[in-house]
């Protein structure tokens, strides 16, 4: 049999939990080589190339269940199933890459508001998360030059943007009691209209072609942080903004509202 170690020598040199490894001998992954009648468990140097062929293969990414299928293999058909394989890591990398760029945008969001309402930090997270969704949908309704445009902002600037758009929202759901002629109200509706330019480059004719097309409700895709009864208020404060500003916005199907 050669040299042999007890299942806490093996573990050691191959810094492999010993929990791991009796998993692995009840997948039947790597099972010892020899077991005493007490239950003690042996490993020789064979079992040392098993356990790398395991370690290797859950390095490529591969599942215990995919690594158990190779092994009951004389010959391993490689081609497609690597192919398969880094096409899932693609995916798993630009989720990833994803994930951390939400997480800078939303710690830079918090630098100045180490306090923020569930549904403002949901809505950003989703923004960036759904962010081709998004891209593809609005390409259904506005120039498809424009939506390139807009999403292709520098880093620095989405950054300022997101902040400011936060403190907007936050401001506004505390004055969703107010009448929405109010001047703070209407300020910061003019405020966010600001930031609709920064990213259009003309804030009223973007909202005008969107008022003016059949859009489809969405809301899957576009998280509001407001509430039901605020995204009326809001509508209203945002429907007297555009009248001063002489915009007539249609009612969602196309139809314009009597000025």
């Amino acid at each position: 049999m050669g040299e042999k170690y007890s299942i806490g020598e093996f573990s050691k040199k191959t810094a492999t939990t010993i929990r791991t490894l009796h998993y692995y001998d009840e997948l039947g992954l790597l099972k010892p080589s020899y077991v005493t009648e007490k239950g003690r468990r042996y490993y020789t140097n064979k079992d040392f190339v098993t356990l790398q062929r395991i370690l290797t293969l859950k390095f490529l990414g591969y599942s215990l269940e995919q690594i158990k299928e190779f092994f009951q293999k004389e010959i391993w058909d490689l081609k497609d199933t690597l192919s398969f394989q880094r096409k899932e890591m693609v995916q798993k990398k630009e989720q990833i890459e994803n994930v951390i760029k939400a997480l800078d945008h939303a710690l830079h969001i918090v630098e100045d508001h180490q306090e923020i309402e569930p549904s403002i930090f949901i809505a950003l997270i989703n923004t960036i998360q759904m962010e081709h969704e998004q891209k593809e949908w609005l390409k259904g309704y506005i120039d498809e030059e424009l939506v390139n445009e807009i999403y292709s902002v520098p880093e620095s600037k989405q950054l300022e943007l997101e902040k400011k758009w936060v403190e907007i929202s936050t401001e506004l759901k505390k004055l969703s009691t107010l009448d929405p002629e109010e001047n703070q109200v209407q300020e910061l509706i003019g405020e966010m209209m600001v930031l609709v330019k920064e990213l259009t480059g003309d804030d009223l004719g973007f909202v005008q072609e969107i008022s003016e097309k059949e859009v489809e409700d969405d809301t899957w895709l576009f998280h509001s942080p407001f509430s039901a009864e605020e995204e009326e208020w809001l509508a209203k404060a945002l429907d007297v903004y555009l009248k001063e500003k002489g915009v007539n916005v249609s009612d969602g199907n196309g139809t314009k509202k009597p000025s």
